[in-house]
């Protein structure tokens, strides 16, 4: 690490033994390093997700007609995406609308028929009473009467037949509305629609391709909210509130988000001993599913050496500062950088609280460089 140094500042910083007698540099900014309490935070990794997402497939088999849409196409709710051909589902509707029209003349028949077996049974009971009342008198002959009895016989059974009849055609005609509607909800099938409003994610068939019953053909997801689904540790679930906000970092954008935790999923993973956390984002135009994201939960406090990230000086895999002694000799010192905090970068190593470091001006001076005395900030 000497050797490392060496070599950084050897065409600049003085060699030692050599006198301090550079020029003393002016427009330098000094800060007095202090230990200061920050909240602590662990970071969970996870991905951007939408709320609903779907992988359409088709619910009968046939050929693929016509494929609408391409991956990245915004779809409206009910919009019309993939059709199959529908020649044999519309044949089978004709079939059964013809079995359906059939049933129906066949029920109007039968109702006809019990209409005329009624009268023809009303008419022998009333001449069954008439003559049974002058039998009773001996008006007439018993055989004028026995005729009369087994027209009547024959009047009511024929009646019965009828009512049978009907009541058969009319569970053979509810029988071939099911199969017309069986047949009309098959060839609904044979157009595949969106069902909501949404982004087509993936594509997995076109035209001529065979659909099959349950084979994905397309996946959509709908068009915002997002939310990160990240996981945590059993060891850090206790630092994690649900409706608690959490700062999200999605690396594609650049920017930080301001989350919320949605839900706790309960069960942790077996394997890995984690808890699936959901948190939803506020709604920004570059949100996309698959997102690469960060969450910060706020585990407690604790008091930190602090320094601005700017004053941070990277060489390679070496960080380092500019500390300036009380006589305002500049010397370039090593340090080992932690956590950040917003604007400003925990010191774990190599900086003690008190001393003096360059913050701004620091193109302007090398190691053993002289600063103007200057109270620090």
């Amino acid at each position: 690490m000497i050797a490392v140094m060496l070599l950084w500042g050897c065409s600049k910083e003085r060699q030692i033994g050599e006198p301090v007698d550079q020029p003393v540099v002016q427009g330098v900014e000094l800060l007095l390093v202090r230990s200061q309490t920050v909240e602590t935070s662990f970071e969970a990794v996870g991905t951007v997700t939408s709320f609903k997402s779907s992988v359409l497939s088709s619910k009968v088999a046939g050929t693929i007609s016509s494929m609408l849409v391409r991956e990245g196409d915004r779809v409206k709710k009910g919009q019309m995406l993939i059709s199959i051909d529908d020649r044999d589902l519309r044949a089978e509707l004709d079939q059964a609308q013809a079995a359906a029209e059939e049933a129906g003349a066949a029920v109007m028949a039968a109702d006809s028929a019990v209409t005329s077996a009624q009268e023809q049974s009303e008419l022998a009971a009333i001449t069954f009473k008439r003559y049974e009342a002058l039998v009773t008198k001996g008006l007439i002959a018993v055989q004028d009467f026995d005729e009369v009895s087994a027209k009547h016989k024959v009047a009511h059974a024929e009646l019965e037949r009828a009512d049978e009849l009907l009541r058969a055609g009319r569970a053979k005609q509810k029988q071939m509305a099911a199969r017309v509607a069986y047949a009309q909800t098959l060839l609904s099938y044979a157009k595949i629609t969106s069902p909501y409003d949404g982004v087509v994610t993936a594509k997995s068939a076109d035209v001529g391709s065979m659909a099959a019953l349950g084979v994905p053909l397309l996946s959509i997801e709908q068009s915002g909210p997002y939310r990160l689904e990240v996981q945590v540790g059993e060891s850090s679930l206790a630092a994690v509130t649900g409706g608690k906000p959490v700062p999200v970092v999605i690396d594609a954008l650049k920017t930080e988000l301001s989350g919320k935790v949605s839900e706790i999923v309960p069960a942790a993973d077996p394997q890995t001993r984690t808890f699936t956390i959901k948190i939803e984002l506020p709604s920004h135009p570059a949100l996309r599913s698959g997102l690469y994201g960060r969450a910060y939960f706020a585990r407690g406090e604790k008091t930190a050496l602090l320094a601005p990230a700017d004053a941070l000086i990277e060489k390679g895999q070496l960080t380092g500062v500019y500390t300036v002694s009380d006589k305002g000799i500049v010397e370039l010192r090593l340090v080992t950088a932690g956590a950040r905090y917003g604007a400003k970068i925990e010191i774990l190593s190599g900086l003690t609280e008190g001393e003096r470091i360059v913050i701004r001006g620091m193109e302007k001076i090398t190691g053993g460089s002289r600063v103007a005395p200057a109270s620090a900030k």
